[in-house]
């Protein structure tokens, strides 16, 4: 009996002792898991890359820090030629700072339909500088009742006018209104022509907003501050009306 006692006790000591060490391992692996950081890496490929002149800009890098987080950064370059005319990095490059939060609107991505059946699809948000978001408006199907009162395609960007991408249009036409995303839209040339066709002929401004799934296209035709015209698409939410 005693014997007994000695090996049911040995035996509890060594499943005890067997648990604490699976324990311990596991306490360690969960720890070298921890360990393990992120590699840093930015992924330039996804930004928005633009040049002039001696500088390239590269806004919303991508950033991929030790624990594994993405921030978004702007990142300056600027270049100067050196005595032999070679291109060097600038003094005090490159300028880095963190991305400001994006404008994105109201605005939904997606296929619209006019009233003339024709179909347009609406991409976005593109990144812009300040934060500033971008859409874009392409014509992927005419409609049948009237081919030639279509638009062709246009952009928009959002944020404030003072340093807007189409300010000097703007500024000429006196137009300080911030309740719209401001663009230029290009229009059909046909005998019937949509409503935005004379800002289309004139590189005027066009005020995008959108309420729901209705996206309206506020055109400011007449060279000033008053609105003349508006074309008004729906976001199709099915396959049918739109292909």
């Amino acid at each position: 009996m005693l014997n007994a006692d000695r090996q049911t006790t040995y035996k509890t000591h060594k499943k005890s002792g067997f648990l604490k060490t699976l324990v311990v391992l596991g306490s360690m692996l969960i720890g070298a898991s921890a360990a393990v950081a992120a590699v840093p890496a930015l992924f330039l490929e996804q930004s928005s890359i633009t040049g002039v002149s001696d500088t390239l800009k590269a806004s919303r890098v991508p950033v991929r820090n030790a624990a594994g987080a993405i921030k978004y950064y702007d990142i300056e370059i600027k270049l100067q030629l050196d005595a032999l005319g070679v291109p060097v990095l600038a003094p005090l490059y490159p300028v880095v700072g963190l991305s400001p939060a994006l404008t994105v609107g109201q605005f939904k991505a997606g296929k619209y339909k006019d009233a003339y059946g024709n179909v347009y699809t609406v991409s976005g948000p593109g990144a812009a500088s300040g934060g500033r978001t971008t859409w874009a408006i392409l014509l992927t199907k005419t409609g049948t009742s009237c081919p030639s009162c279509s638009l062709n395609s246009g952009s928009w960007t959002t944020g404030a006018i003072a340093g807007h991408p189409i300010q000097p249009v703007l500024t000429a036409q006196g137009i300080t209104s911030t309740a719209y995303s401001w663009g230029i839209i290009d229009a059909a040339n046909g005998t019937s022509l949509p409503p935005l066709y004379l800002c289309s002929a004139a590189s005027r401004a066009v005020g995008a907003s959108q309420s729901g799934n209705l996206l309206a296209l506020n055109g400011f035709c007449g060279g000033n501050n008053l609105q003349t015209d508006v074309m008004t698409l729906n976001l199709c939410t099915t396959p049918n009306p739109c292909p």
